[in-house]
């Protein structure tokens, strides 16, 4: 996850136009605060200290990245929900903020704190818990229906699924043809017509060569997929094929119809291609 988080703040250059709001500049160790980034994207930026930024803190939850316009330029809206472990300031000057967070140790109160008290002692009667005794006995009759059934459920599946289980190939083609029929761009969904391209291409990859590929960068795809193929041609495929996903995705181009077209034989040729490797 944080992998996943650090590429996507890679974007988020110390030179270029950034705006940091946070929820509360205070918090005690363990607590969440929100951090919003709305940073430039007139080109792309280049960080490699980001991770620095965030080493002391739990990254909780996070937003997609999300493109907005603010008087006429474009802009990438990230939120996330952090916490800290640790005690201490922490400024965030790398990213053009000025703005900082202090955690503060929770104060305990020794007073506050008594003793154990004794066990209390209770009478028991096994007709006070009847109806407790009988729920019990009816979902442990439950649960062993159940489970006979998933086993004869799972041993049908089984059979079906060898029957019907896809190549790799064959699976990413059926896919690539039901995303052109979808046509998303002539709904103005440019960018979700990448972002379900590059996933595709991207499961193929896992399936075919046995790979993480769905939380990777691009640049780590490449080098992996040398791995298994060193035809340079191939290679230069591929990055062409996920770097047009990804200038799509991030609003850094538009292409009409006729590219996406193209981009999407591009993409069933590097397939079918793969099947020599």
């Amino acid at each position: 996850m944080i992998l996943r988080l650090l590429f996507l703040f890679f974007l988020v250059g110390k030179s270029y136009s950034n705006e940091l709001i946070i929820s509360k500049d205070s918090i005690l160790v363990g607590q969440q605060v929100q951090i919003e980034i709305l940073s430039s994207i007139d080109s792309y930026p280049d960080s490699n200290d980001l991770l620095d930024q965030f080493s002391s803190f739990e990254i909780i939850d996070f937003s997609i990245v999300d493109t907005i316009i603010i008087d006429s330029s474009k802009y990438l809206k990230y939120i996330l929900n952090i916490t800290s472990w640790e005690s201490g300031t922490y400024k965030f000057e790398n990213l053009g903020s000025s703005k900082k967070i202090t955690v503060s140790e929770i104060q305990i109160n020794q007073n506050e704190i008594k003793g154990i008290k004794e066990n209390l002692e209770i009478s028991f009667s096994l007709v006070d818990y009847w109806i407790y005794i009988l729920i019990i006995l009816l979902s442990a009759l439950i649960y062993v229906l159940v489970k006979k059934y998933l086993k004869k459920t799972d041993k049908k599946l089984e059979i079906v699924d060898k029957d019907v289980k896809l190549d790799p190939i064959e699976l990413t083609i059926n896919k690539l043809e039901i995303l052109k029929k979808e046509e998303l761009w002539k709904k103005g969904e440019i960018n979700l017509h990448f972002t379900k391209t590059s996933n595709i291409i991207r499961k193929f990859l896992e399936l075919k060569f046995n790979f993480s590929a769905l939380e990777i960068p691009t640049a780590d795809i490449i080098l992996k997929y040398k791995e298994f193929n060193e035809d340079d041609f191939s290679i230069k495929m591929l990055n062409k094929i996920l770097s047009s996903c990804e200038l799509a995705k991030f609003a850094k181009n538009q292409p009409n119809q006729s590219e996406i077209l193209i981009h999407l034989e591009n993409c069933k040729d590097f397939v079918i291609n793969s099947n020599n490797v």
